[in-house]
């Protein structure tokens, strides 16, 4: 695998993965990455990330389209396709499950209707009515984010979300851009909490993120000239103050 677009974490100890170009969905061994097995859900396209809810895999595809795979990594496994609501041109890379796991989140990149806004749009999918909502849900503001670097960390700030995963313990969203290299962290209504740069040395082209149930962070890069890898970050609380 050479383009891993996105990560998803099941279970007590399975790791899935998605390809950039490639619609197959990888069951991964969380320790190693050595690929366990595979199944190809769709036709080739540019595939983007991919979240897990009541043993359903939902898949994004970087137009909006949502494939729902039942039954995923089994002779059984069947696919449906769902259809993003806005035609104009657009890329969306980042998805992510509510914490009620009742709605998708799925986060522009780049979109049009976005354009100059120094916004970027988030839209909802109803996983009851499996139905996106027709217009944005909310954004992710430019101004609202920039505020939470420091002083001397004012540099330019792109909105492009490339992945998105909720924390089990935190119950809040880490949002993870490849375009400028930082991780937002917000509350469970996307308002940021705060923001920090990534070392583009070791976080080469980050691209995937999701949390083992301990709350131990797995980030994907993708390969850009090098070896592709997917980093683990240990969990550490923090002592509260006395």
């Amino acid at each position: 695998m050479e383009e891993v677009s996105g990560l998803e974490w099941v279970g007590k100890a399975q790791l899935l993965a998605i390809e950039d170009e490639s619609s197959v969905i990888y069951s991964l061994a969380p320790d190693t990455g050595k690929i366990l097995a595979e199944q190809k859900f769709a036709k080739n396209n540019d595939i983007e990330d991919i979240a897990w809810v009541n043993d359903v895999a939902w898949v994004l595809q970087s137009d909006g389209t949502l494939y729902e795979v039942t039954s995923p990594l089994t002779k059984s496994a069947k696919t449906t396709k769902h259809d993003f609501p806005i035609e104009k041109k657009r890329d969306l890379e980042a998805m992510v499950v509510s914490e009620k796991g009742d709605y998708l989140y799925v986060f522009c990149k780049s979109c049009k209707w976005d354009k100059g806004s120094e916004e970027a749009s988030v839209f909802r999918f109803d996983l009851a009515s499996k139905q996106y909502e027709p217009g944005p849900f909310t954004t992710l503001k430019r101004a609202e984010i920039q505020k939470y670097f420091t002083d001397k960390d004012k540099g330019p700030l792109e909105i492009k979300p490339a992945a998105v995963a909720l924390h089990p313990m935190e119950k809040q969203f880490y949002v993870l851009s490849s375009t400028g290299k930082w991780l937002l962290i917000t509350d469970l209504h996307f308002n940021p909490k705060a923001v920090y740069r990534l070392n583009p040395k070791i976080f080469k082209q980050p691209e995937g993120i999701t949390f083992d149930p301990e709350g131990n962070m797995y980030i994907s890069n993708e390969a850009r000239g090098g070896e592709p890898n997917i980093l683990v970050f240990p969990y550490h609380t923090v002592p509260n103050k006395q």
